[in-house]
Order: C-alpha cells, then sequence, then structure tokens
C-alpha cells in the first residue's frame, strides 16, 4: 500500500491525502446511515421481525463499527498540522476497523450457512416435527457461532496490537525519548505529514517511512487478501449448492405455485456475493501489486477507486441484506404480523426466495 511511487512530490502527495481523506468521510456517511437504519429497525422492530433480527442486528452493527473506526481515524488526515497523538490514533484505528471488517466477513458467511440449513431443513423435515421448534434448536447451536464470529476477530487485533507495542519498544534506540513516539517522525516537513497520514493500505509496500513495521505490514496484506478471498468462496460454494436444492424441490409438490419464483434464490445470492466483489476487489488489486515489494507508480486513481468502494459496504450490505428484501419492508412498516405468524417459512429462505 505504498502511493509514494505515484506521487511525484511531497506536496502533490499531501493534496492526495486530503482529496482521499474526503472521499472517505463522504462514503462512509452513507454507510453509517445505512448501517445505523437496519440497528435502529431491528430494535425497534425486532417483535414483527422475530428470528430475523439476530443476524441482521450484528451484520449492520459490525459495518457501522467498522465505517465509524474508519472514519474517525481517517479525520485525522484533515487538519493542517498531524496531531500530536495522530500516529497512535491510526495504528489502532485502522486495524480495528479490518477487525470489523473481519466480524461481518464472518457473518456474511453465517448467513449464508442459515439460508441453506433453513431451506433443507424446511423442505426435507417439514411432515416430521413443528418448524417452529427446529428452528428455535438451530438457532441456540448458531448462538455459539455469533459469539466466536465477534470474539476471533477482536482478539486478534488485542494480539496484532500487542506484539505492535513489543516489536516498537525493540526497536526504539535506549538513547531516544519513547515517552511521545508519535512526535518523533511527524513534527515538520511536508515528507513527515505523509508518512503521518493515516490511509487504509496506504503503507504496504517499501518506502521511505521508517515508522513502517514490515512484518506487521505483511500481516495487514495476508490477513485481508485471505479473508476477503475466504468470505467470496465460502458464499459461493454455498449458495450454488442452495441454488442446486431449490431446482431440485422446484417440480416437486412441496413448492406450491405462489412460492416457485424463477432464479428467486440465485437472484438474491449473486447481490450478497458481488457487494463483497465490488467492495474490496480495489484492495486486492493493491495488496497484490504490493507482494513484489516494487516501486509502485501512478496509482492514485486505483486508491480512489479503493476508497469508495471498501466505504461503501455497510451501505450496500444495508440495502442487500435489509432494505431490499420485501419480507423486511412489510416487518418495518407493520404490514404483516410476525414473519413466522404469517408464514410458517425461514425468514432465510423467504428473503432468497421472494423477488425484491
Amino acid at each position: 500500500m505504498n502511493v509514494s511511487g505515484g506521487l511525484s512530490d511531497d506536496e502533490e502527495k499531501l493534496a492526495q491525502i486530503t482529496a482521499l481523506s474526503w472521499i472517505y468521510v463522504s462514503t462512509l456517511s452513507l454507510s453509517l446511515i445505512g448501517s445505523c437504519s437496519v440497528v435502529v429497525v431491528s430494535i425497534i422492530k425486532r417483535r414483527h421481525l422475530n428470528e430475523q433480527a439476530k443476524p441482521l442486528l450484528q451484520l449492520a452493527l459490525a459495518d457501522f463499527l467498522a465505517s465509524l473506526v474508519l472514519m474517525c481515524t481517517v479525520i485525522i488526515n484533515l487538519p493542517n498540522e498531524i496531531l500530536p497523538h495522530g500516529g497512535t490514533i491510526c495504528k489502532h484505528g485502522l486495524p480495528l476497523s479490518l477487525a470489523f471488517n473481519c466480524v461481518s466477513f464472518f457473518l456474511v458467511i453465517i448467513y449464508a450457512c442459515e439460508s441453506a440449513h433453513a431451506f433443507q431443513v424446511w423442505r426435507e423435515k417439514a411432515e416430521q416435527e413443528a418448524f417452529e421448534m427446529q428452528l428455535s434448536r438451530r438457532r441456540k447451536r448458531f448462538c455459539l457461532i455469533y459469539v466466536i464470529a465477534w470474539l476471533v476477530p477482536i482478539i486478534g487485533y488485542l494480539v496484532y496490537i500487542k506484539t505492535f507495542k513489543v516489536m516498537e519498544a525493540t526497536l526504539t534506540p535506549a538513547n531516544k525519548p519513547a515517552h511521545n513516539p508519535d512526535m518523533t517522525h511527524v513534527s515538520r516537513g511536508p515528507s513527515a505529514r505523509f508518512c503521518g497520514s493515516c490511509i487504509l493500505f496506504l503503507h504496504l509496500s517499501n518506502d521511505s517511512c521508517t515508522r513502517v513495521d514490515s512484518t506487521h505490514a505483511e500481516f495487514i496484506r495476508v490477513f485481508t487478501l485471505s479473508s476477503v478471498l475466504i468470505v467470496i468462496i465460502s458464499c459461493t460454494v454455498v449458495y450454488c449448492r442452495l441454488h442446486s436444492c431449490y431446482r431440485h424441490y422446484e417440480n416437486t409438490s412441496m413448492f406450491t405455485v405462489s412460492q416457485r419464483h424463477s432464479g428467486g434464490i440465485w437472484s438474491s445470492a449473486r447481490y450478497m456475493i458481488l457487494v463483497v466483489i465490488f467492495c474490496w476487489a480495489p484492495a486486492l488489486v493493491l495488496i497484490c501489486l504490493s507482494f513484489p515489494q516494487s516501486k509502485i507508480e501512478h496509482l492514485f486513481p486505483l486508491y480512489v477507486i479503493q476508497a469508495l468502494s471498501v466505504s461503501l459496504q455497510g451501505f450496500l450490505n444495508s440495502i442487500v441484506y435489509a432494505w431490499r428484501r420485501r419480507n423486511f419492508r412489510d416487518a418495518v412498516t407493520g404490514e404483516r404480523l410476525r414473519l413466522m405468524d404469517y408464514s410458517n417459512r425461514a425468514f432465510f429462505d423467504q428473503s432468497l426466495n421472494e423477488p425484491s
């Protein structure tokens, strides 16, 4: 994430850092509004939303926290002078934002798995036992998975910060003051301001900024790349299998005419997959270009695209998983009773099978 090769001089670097910061702030505002709306509605209308409130609330909350932390971190680039503790904010803020994005990835995979499980259980065992009893047992099993989805990224973040501090203390010479390390490299000059700037994926590759920890930069590269690829591959496999199951049952007596919607499941699932691809493909390109550890030139347009796409994840998730779905809108507006009361179908099944 080194843009130093693509920026001709220090003043141009600072101007482009400022432009990127405003892009982040503008687009992150949309994500905050979108995810916050789902959080508020899921809490207020939880009785009407019934069991769908938990996964939607958690996904929207993870997106909201990721956007909020990233916005608070990027804002430190906007003043003319680097803030006294800007380096500390950046070191803690950017990985924390990625940790919440990782939580969102886990929840997206869980959502896909619950969708497939709800569909298969309902189709294959609906005649053997009451659906609501089945649903209750399944939800209890998934509660542990939800806890793990939150704990693992947060624990990983704490370990990352701890090792970062240990390595920083090890590399700091004994004859230099360690009480305020942020001021060491950001006290003066445009070059110092560039090194102290806080932009996602800015210092992944070799550059002239001595503050960059190559070991932790390498970890961020591998972690982000693997996380995005895992969520894309996992969701694609799960939804493809779900679509195959749907096609298997489509012509059986278990489907009424009203339940058959041509391409319904894949039509909804592909948007869920495309959101991840759209939001993180530019970031993956930047990360892949940084692996050769060579000088990267003329990447500012790609950083603009990456800033726009990553910042919109919360906004797009709120549309795809919530507001685009008719059963969610109906429950929110109170046009129908609780979803389980009027449908007797799993909301995961219904949300994928219903036309928007």
